[in-house]
């Protein structure tokens, strides 16, 4: 008898339980403790209306506040899948600080909805931090992938990839945003990206040939194979890692000792790259080597290596789709004189 005295809406100020909007709000412009991402849950899936009140009571959120509610959301969302922030996302796009836009361009990675390419686009042109126009740089190379799969209209994906090349082809753009702008464009298959490809590889700046390597596997081009294996025993261990991963996208089986051999690689990331390879190109020998690294202290590693030998487990499978067609000697014929630049 005494819970049906209860208030009807106690469960929603009980700590951790999803409340109203409206006290949400009140709770995020207040000082004292911050929500948790369970409360915070109130701003997923958001009404039209629940947006212009959240809208209207953006920026007068505390700078911190207004970066933990995106961060905490964003990691929240990697496990919780129920989670919808399209809304509250894209208007934390225009957000006052950095982390905050970055944040949420980020958590946005799986959306490919097509008004998302106007924004993006507006952000790498014009927003005034660098590390926010290359994040910007980064997102839109799904648009780019999209447009390769059908999965986007061509007149999108043109603007998207147009305005990459613009970036790429600028004198004076800096470094991180040229590189993550190759890295995206390499999805594209128009003719010319190739040749961004070889004249970043051949850049005095490490940085841009970190990107070509990583592009090379994005391109598909199996012509790329023999460049990335030989970078698998570079010095500089940023080099080696994207050189391993480049070379499980592009399935170089010749370098599957070599990629053995970097499991126990100094760095972690070779480590972690060399593991991802195995997983692409599969086999007999790659899933022994998997199944050890399941073994592996490091948990991360233990992760990354059993989603590994799953994937490898498909690649190996006789009935699995290949990505590539060894059949066609047209690649063998022509790499020849591809590789003798």
């Amino acid at each position: 008898m005494t819970n049906s005295a209860a208030p009807c809406n106690g469960a929603q100020t009980q700590p951790g339980l999803p409340r109203s909007i409206e006290a949400l709000l009140v709770q995020l412009q207040e000082d004292g403790a911050r929500p948790q991402a369970q409360e915070l849950a109130t701003l997923s899936d958001l009404s039209l209306p629940d947006l212009r009140r959240v809208q209207e009571a953006w920026s007068t959120i505390a700078d911190d506040r207004r970066l933990h509610v995106v961060r905490s959301l964003v990691e929240e969302n990697i496990d919780n899948l129920h989670l919808q922030l399209g809304r509250l996302l894209r208007l934390a796009l225009t957000d006052s600080l950095p982390d905050v836009r970055i944040l949420a361009i980020r958590g946005l990675w799986e959306d490919r909805e097509a008004d998302l390419v106007g924004p993006l686009i507006h952000i790498l042109n014009n927003d005034p931090y660098d590390t926010v126009r290359a994040a910007a740089a980064e997102a839109l190379g799904a648009f780019v992938l999209a447009g390769e799969l059908d999965e986007l209209s061509p007149a999108l994906a043109m603007r998207a990839e147009n305005a990459l090349l613009a970036v790429l082809h600028a004198d004076m753009e800096p470094l991180t945003v040229q590189a993550q702008a190759l890295e995206s464009i390499a999805f594209c298959g128009e003719t010319g990206i190739r040749e961004l490809i070889e004249d970043s590889y051949y850049s005095r700046d490490e940085e841009m040939q970190v990107a070509a390597l990583r592009a090379m596997g994005r391109s598909a081009d199996v012509r790329w194979r023999s460049t990335a294996q030989a970078e698998l025993d570079n010095p500089a261990a940023v080099m080696r890692a994207a050189a391993a991963r480049s070379c499980g996208e592009l399935e170089a089986r010749d370098a599957l000792e070599e990629l053995v051999a970097l499991l126990t690689d100094e760095s972690k990331a070779v480590r972690l790259a060399a593991i991802f390879a195995l997983g692409r190109l599969g086999g007999r020998r790659a899933g022994e080597m998997l199944e050890a690294m399941t073994a592996s202290d490091d948990p991360d590693e233990a992760e990354s290596a059993a989603s590994a030998l799953a994937e490898a487990l498909f690649y190996g499978d006789p009935q699995g789709i290949p990505l590539f067609d060894e059949t066609l000697s047209s690649w063998e014929d022509e790499s020849d004189d591809w590789e003798d630049w």
